[in-house]
């Protein structure tokens, strides 16, 4: 099981807008390609810090050719655009209820919670207003172009967002979670940061999560 140690920031300041020394914090590696085919094997980074009231996160993908159509909230085909998606269980333990994060690279969200693939729970616009977010693509869609190199993508999750969509506390000492690449349209991506072992693309694989701990 692959882990991944989350540093607190050095900072006092506990607001969402506070923006973290990136350059300071590990990555994470999406590098595992248990469906790969063909194309290029394109890398993807994401890095998590935290404070008392909120998770950091950052991703930077390299992308030949980033797309992006959608950009409204919770849209189904959001992983169809170029996009990263972030699952995770918050009570800490192995086999829970776990949050789907998924983000393209402008940015537009899609966060859900259940036990499984079916019958899952869209957050709110109340709770996803609280959740604040930049990328380095300024337009709200992306046609992809051969001079498209790389995306990034910044989010402030507050923990209060999270345990509005979930209805329970949130464990600050440690999650379990998947880290996940996909989408576009040229060169889909199929990576994962803890491997998968099933025949077809499947990212509803909790018994495949990883650990996040909190220090």
């Amino acid at each position: 099981m692959s882990q991944y140690i989350i540093n607190k920031t050095v900072s006092t300041n506990q607001s969402a807008s506070f923006s973290p020394d990136w350059q300071t914090i590990d990555a994470i590696e999406i590098n595992h390609f248990p469906w790969y085919q063909a194309g290029r094997k394109q890398n993807t980074q994401v890095k998590l810090t935290a404070n008392n009231e909120t998770l950091f996160i950052q991703i930077i993908a390299q992308d030949k050719y980033s797309f992006a159509k959608q950009t409204e909230l919770n849209n189904m085909l959001v992983c169809e655009d170029s996009c990263v998606e972030f699952f995770f269980s918050p009570s800490g333990i192995l086999g829970s209820s776990y949050v789907n994060l998924e983000v393209n690279c402008c940015g537009t969200l899609h966060l859900a919670y259940g036990e499984g693939r079916d019958n899952r729970q869209f957050i709110s616009l109340e709770a996803a207003s609280l959740i604040q977010r930049k990328s380095s693509i300024s337009s709200p869609v992306k046609i992809e172009s051969e001079h498209d190199h790389e995306w990034c993508v910044e989010i402030a999750l507050p923990f209060a967002a999270i345990e509005q969509l979930t209805g329970e506390s949130v464990n600050k000492a440690k999650w379990f979670a998947n880290f996940y690449r996909c989408g576009g349209r040229t060169e889909p991506q199929y990576a994962v940061w803890n491997n998968i072992d099933v025949s077809e693309p499947d990212y509803h694989r909790p018994e495949y999560f990883g650990e996040l701990v909190f220090i």
